[in-house]
């Protein structure tokens, strides 16, 4: 099949063809709970098309002008990134090579201008692998190589739960506000970079292993860019007089989710664990959301970080998402 690829410079005609080919993808076919939606991806593609730094392709077939397949990319810096689930091309047409000459299209744009990497991210339902599987190879096959290590996120209904009942002895969680940011970023450190294995499963991530990208995130966090971050979500864990751990949080403002909590960081210093206040900490959040409307709690960790998943298992998580990240240097 001859393929050709053009420019979309009307977002209503782009959505118009995104919904062509978005109609095969699970979420777009069924809502899930805290998966995309498609009215929250009309609203950011209208969006995308009101700033220059973005662009929108379609691919369709020569003879029948058949639509084969789209494709948005927005730049930051020197960094291209793909809209989520993209390529997005109907399961008929995914043998056709639509998806590799979109690929092709957007790189060469993206070279034009003085574009150095292009990132992007299949975000999957953890009880259904097979629904990443052909972007993934997509991605493979046109350069792209993993970037870090698969993530996990994990979900927690906090309607169904009740108050943790367990006791750490001697345990004291007293308000983070109390302490610097610098002291966060030091706890930060301490927790998620003091050990080989520890630097294992987080030294790839500049928010940990860089104070000064950790600062920034955490400045962030509690100025309120990702979400409402009041005082009682900045709690640190002293046993005995010693500080032995911290956690982090906050609640994001949506109209596409129920209103839920984030952890962004929860960590123990290697000396004070397997005493359970790890899990103390996620409690003590739990109690913070639903003091503020919270019905769930959503957190992140790496695939490889298994003693923090069977801890967030034992509080009530269960897995929602696998997340691949995927870089190409062109």
């Amino acid at each position: 099949m001859k393929i050709v690829v053009q420019r979309v410079h009307s977002p209503d005609v782009y959505l118009r063809y995104w919904t062509r080919a978005m109609a095969d993808v699970h979420w777009f076919k069924k809502r899930r709970l805290f998966d995309y939606a498609r009215e929250e991806m009309f609203e950011q593609i209208a969006e995308e098309f009101e700033k220059p730094e973005s662009v929108h392709f379609v691919a369709k077939s020569r003879d029948a002008g058949k639509i084969l397949g789209v494709l948005g990319v927005k730049t930051k810096g020197s960094v291209g990134y793909f809209g989520r689930w993209e390529p997005a091309v109907p399961l008929e047409y995914r043998d056709s090579g639509a998806g590799e000459a979109l690929i092709r299209e957007a790189s060469s744009w993206l070279r034009k201008n003085r574009v150095g990497r292009i990132a992007c991210m299949v975000r999957y339902p953890y009880s259904k692998p097979e629904t990443g599987q052909w972007h993934m190879a997509l991605y493979r096959k046109c350069g792209f190589t993993h970037k870090g290590p698969v993530g996990l996120m994990l979900l927690a209904n906090l309607q169904r739960m009740m108050k943790a009942k367990q006791k750490v002895e001697n345990l004291h969680i007293v308000d983070g506000n109390d302490f610097p940011l610098k002291e966060f970023v030091d706890f930060t450190t301490r927790a998620y970079m003091s050990m080989p294995e520890d630097k294992a499963i987080h030294g790839h991530d500049p928010y940990v292993s860089s104070p000064d990208e950790n600062v920034r995130l955490l400045r962030a966090v509690k100025d309120g860019k990702y979400g409402f971050s009041p005082p009682e979500c900045w709690k640190v864990a002293e046993l005995e007089d010693e500080v032995a751990g911290f956690v982090i949080a906050f609640m994001p403002k949506t109209k596409y989710r129920p209103s839920h909590g984030v952890i962004a960081e929860l960590g123990v210093f290697p000396e004070f664990r397997r005493k359970g206040i790890a899990y103390s900490l996620v409690a003590e959040m739990h109690e913070c959301f639903k003091n503020h409307g919270g019905r769930y709690s959503y957190v992140g960790t790496p695939r490889t970080n298994e003693t923090a998943i069977r801890m967030y298992r034992k509080a009530g998580y269960k897995p929602v998402f696998v997340l691949v990240d995927f870089e190409k240097p062109l």
